[in-house]
């Protein structure tokens, strides 16, 4: 059976570290003011696939 790692005072101080330099970084804020939006990425269609959207979107 495994056993638990005890976390140190040394470890927590050097993740809190990592953790501040991390939020000072662009990657970090551009994720976190994008949290609200999805993106989703489609295989490119056909032309059939696209005729037949028009027509949906026309009957609309």
């Amino acid at each position: 059976m495994e056993q638990e790692r005890k976390i140190n005072r040394w470890d927590k101080r050097r993740s809190n570290k990592r953790l501040k330099r991390l939020k000072k970084t662009e990657k970090y804020k551009n994720t976190v003011n994008s949290l609200d939006t999805l993106n989703i990425r489609l295989p490119e269609l056909n032309s059939r696939q696209k005729n037949e959207i028009e027509k949906e979107l026309i009957k609309s």
